[in-house]
């Protein structure tokens, strides 16, 4: 954590400014894509935009050179058709009325490489059948089960997957999608055995698939937890997404990556209601709560500060007595969501801050 958290993150005027919000820093966010570029060739990197949702921060990715996208909603994808990417894969089981969406965009987009993932055949029978009354060919990544059980084939069917789906002539296969969120071991080496383990299991039957399709297939794997493995292998494409803006959960799980806090939330007190206790405007409206309420945002300037509860709109923290009669009721603080993805979901725009000051907003892109 940089020592002068306050000259790089605080706003000098936040007179205007509503709590809680939801600060960009744009230097941060390019920082961060340096690092990456440093870290990849381009060509074989996919990052997922479910974590930045927003044109302008796509666009930055774009400035970078990045030419591969993945999502994992139909809006996503229409963020990225807007900003003119050809290469767009939605790693998501598309069912129902989704399905039907997507493949309308396929028709719409005809040089356009608008593609996603399977798991099902009745779901890709379904596809077939629509594509061919709308006379076209749908290319698809056979979701891989990494071990996550979430979705995805398990690595010991793949094969009479792959030659179930052989029978659909709409269907055109492109390759192996696999996420492995699921591995959370925080040493490195470690992680590297847990993820060999599995991934050499899948190279077996990646190699028989290929010699059946006489071609070489694509292999989109990993999210940030197993970036740093997968960028190894010359011919996996890698898919992180949090690397833009970064949180503190992955500061704390994933120490050999040292990207740039981009993304920090703006509070305020707003009651002292007992002695040692002070009442926030960080409810879990306004910050990602699926994990226990101490891994749910970090503040650096006062790590000694215990969430006690939270509800809609109110966080209660115990502080030392020490530091209690001092606080005032307005009072601004700072804090890094533990898991961000999720918590950009909260707002409707991000506030941009360049130069210590909020100078635009940026829309974030919600789920329809």
């Amino acid at each position: 954590m940089s020592d002068n958290f306050k000259d790089t993150y605080h706003i000098k005027d936040t007179s205007k400014l509503a709590s809680p919000s939801l600060l960009v820093y744009p230097d941060m966010v390019k920082s961060n894509l340096e690092k990456i570029k440093k870290q990849i060739d381009l060509n074989q990197f996919r990052p997922h935009i479910k974590t930045v949702k927003s044109i302008e921060l796509i666009q930055m990715q774009l400035n970078a050179g990045i030419r591969k996208f993945k999502c994992a909603t139909l809006k996503e994808s229409s963020l990225l058709l807007e900003l003119g990417v050809k290469d767009i894969l939605i790693a998501y089981p598309l069912i129902a009325y989704q399905m039907e969406q997507f493949l309308d965009m396929v028709k719409q987009n005809p040089g356009i490489k608008l593609q996603c993932v399977v798991d099902s055949i009745s779901a890709a029978q379904s596809m077939d059948q629509f594509a061919k009354e709308l006379e076209i060919m749908v290319p698809i990544y056979i979701d891989v089960n990494l071990g996550m059980g979430r979705t995805g084939v398990i690595i010991q069917n793949l094969e009479d997957f792959y030659d179930e789906l052989l029978n659909l002539d709409n269907l055109d296969i492109k390759g192996f999608h696999g996420y492995d969120g699921h591995i959370r071991v925080i040493d490195l080496a470690d992680r590297i055995k847990v993820v060999e383990s599995y991934f050499q299991e899948f190279l077996k039957v990646l190699k028989i698939v290929e010699e059946k399709a006489n071609e070489k297939l694509i292999c989109v794997f990993g999210g940030s937890n197993t970036f740093p493995i997968y960028m190894t292998y010359p011919f996996v494409e890698c898919s992180p997404g949090t690397f833009m803006l970064w949180d503190w959960g992955y500061h704390e799980n994933l120490p050999e990556q040292s990207f740039d806090f981009a993304a920090i939330l703006f509070t305020r007190i707003i009651s002292k209601p007992t002695i040692n206790h002070i009442c926030l405007d960080l409810g879990y409206k306004s910050v990602a709560s699926e994990n226990p309420i101490e891994q749910r945002f970090h503040f650096p300037e006062h790590s000694n500060w215990i969430p006690k509860f939270q509800s809609e709109e109110h966080l209660v923290l115990e502080i030392p007595a020490s530091e209690w009669e001092g606080i005032q009721v307005g009072q601004e603080l700072y804090g890094i969501p533990y898991h961000v993805c999720p918590t950009v979901a909260w707002y409707p725009f991000y506030q941009v801050v360049e130069h210590q000051e909020v100078n635009n907003t940026w829309a974030i892109a919600g789920r329809y």
